[in-house]
């Protein structure tokens, strides 16, 4: 069963395992409140959650870049490897 289901929150309550059922499967399912969307529950994060590919935007952009777009991009990837960096002895705990 894939697709778009929708549902009350009533039912949310009620059916919470089975609606995690539905979800794990593939479906979307619209909750309603009074006859209104008020959400939707998906395994895939919304756009605004997903992370970029990075590698392969610089990879666009270098193809793409002329000589003063080299110089800024150049820029952009010494603080990319600098926040990596800075990440990365954060989470070590240095």
């Amino acid at each position: 069963m894939s697709g778009v289901k929708a549902i009350t929150v009533r039912q949310l309550n009620r059916q919470t395992a089975k609606v995690m059922d539905a979800v794990e499967g593939g479906d979307t399912i619209e909750l309603r409140r009074n006859g209104k969307t008020v959400a939707y529950i998906s395994s895939t994060p919304p756009e605004s959650l997903r992370k970029p590919d990075w590698k392969a935007h610089f990879q666009w952009l270098r193809m793409t870049a002329t000589k003063e777009d080299a110089v800024l991009l150049s820029e952009f990837e010494q603080e990319r490897r600098r926040s990596r960096k800075r990440e990365s002895e954060m989470s070590s705990g240095r």
